[in-house]
Parts: structure tokens; sequence; C-alpha cells
């Protein structure tokens, strides 16, 4: 697959079958995330992999978790979020709602229960970083992030990115056995796609871009 090619035929998926892919293909994966730019080479991510019994356990977790503590998600983290990109989160609602519909299940408890069973994906990547880092490390696994899944889609796998997840820390960080100076960025499900589900073949639309670009000299 062309890089261009690539970029433009990504998207998300949530629902994976359960053939199981290979630690070598995940190993020349993560290695694509590692090859990212990044402020002064410091490289600031780690991976952490997950599947099998360790995956399928922390799932059961986190599913405990969030029946006994329920924790209510803050993306904005108390600061108002701008109307202009609220109302592109609502268009997505909109859209994704007739696919969902026919699974017979609501948007947000399609995404909310999804999200904290990673879409049932055979393999989890959990990237972490340094708490003491600032938070303009944050872009440089962003980047990493996207040549992860970039690098699956290329190998025929699919990807989904999945911070909702991580409201539930405690788990995780046993899970994993993080450092106390450890945070969890981002969860990216991985798998082989399941194309026989309607909400596959879904796509989020973009804005026109003549909307985000600002000429100046030309």
């Amino acid at each position: 697959m062309e890089l261009l090619e690539g970029i433009k035929t990504r998207k998300t998926f949530r629902g994976f079958t359960d053939k199981k892919v290979s630690k070598e293909i995940i190993q020349e994966i993560l290695l694509d995330g590692h090859m990212a730019p990044s402020a002064s080479n410091m490289q600031p991510w780690n991976f952490h992999v997950l599947t099998g019994t360790a995956l399928s356990e922390l799932c059961a977790k986190i599913e405990v978790f969030h029946k006994t503590k329920r924790v209510t998600y803050n993306s904005a983290k108390d600061k108002r979020i701008p109307e202009i990109y609220m109302q592109r989160r609502k268009k997505l609602f909109r859209e994704l709602k007739p696919v969902i519909s026919s699974l017979g299940d609501k948007n947000r408890q399609f995404i909310e229960s999804g999200s904290l069973r990673f879409y049932d994906a055979p393999v989890v990547i959990f990237i972490t970083t340094d708490c003491v880092l600032p938070e303009n490390k944050l872009m440089d696994i962003g980047m990493a992030a996207e040549n992860i899944m970039l690098s699956a889609h290329a190998r025929g796998l699919a990807t989904c990115a999945i911070a909702y997840t991580l409201i539930y820390s405690e788990p995780i960080r046993t899970s994993l056995n993080l450092q106390v100076n450890t945070e969890t960025v981002l969860s990216i499900s991985l798998g082989y796609p399941d194309k026989n589900l309607p909400v596959n073949t879904f796509r989020s639309s973009r804005e026109k871009l003549k909307s985000m670009i600002f000429w100046k000299g030309f």
C-alpha cells in the first residue's frame, strides 16, 4: 500500500475477528510507531501490549470498576469546549446513529460499552509517558500513534484509538505494572477487521478544508 493511499483510506473499526495477531507483526507495527519524530529526539513513549488472558482480565476489572464506581468521562477537563467542536461531535453521532440503531443499540451505549472492552479486539496497545514531561510531548505521542495505525492499516489490520477507557486508570495501572511517575495517554485496539459488522462500513465525514486554512503571502 502506498503512503498517500494509506492516509486517505485508514479509518476506525469498532469490531474485530478473533484471528490472532502474531507478535512479529505487532513488533513491526511498533517499530513504525517508534520511527515517529519527536522534539529533541526524546522519544517520550513506551508501548504496553496486552492480549489473551492478560487482556481479558483487564477488561473484567474495568467492567467491575465501571459498575461500582461509575466515573464520569470529562473530555474537556472542566473547560468549556467551543461550540464549533461540539457541533462536529454531534454531527458524528448523527451520522453513526443509523448504523448503531441497526444493532439494536443506542449511540452512547454502544460507544461506552464497546470502549470499555476495547471493541473485543484481540490486542490492545497502551501508550504511556512520564508524568513530568511537558504537555507538548503529547504531540510526539500523537505522531507515534498515527504511525502505528497507518502501519497496521498497510498490513491489513484495523485499529481504534480509545481514550474513554483511561478514566478507569486504577485497574489499567495495576495490569500494566506502571510506576508512580508514569501515565497512560492512549489505548489502541488492534486486530483483523470484522467486515460483516455494519458499524465497520461507517466512515466519519470531514469538514470543508477551506474553513480551516488561512493563507498569507500567496
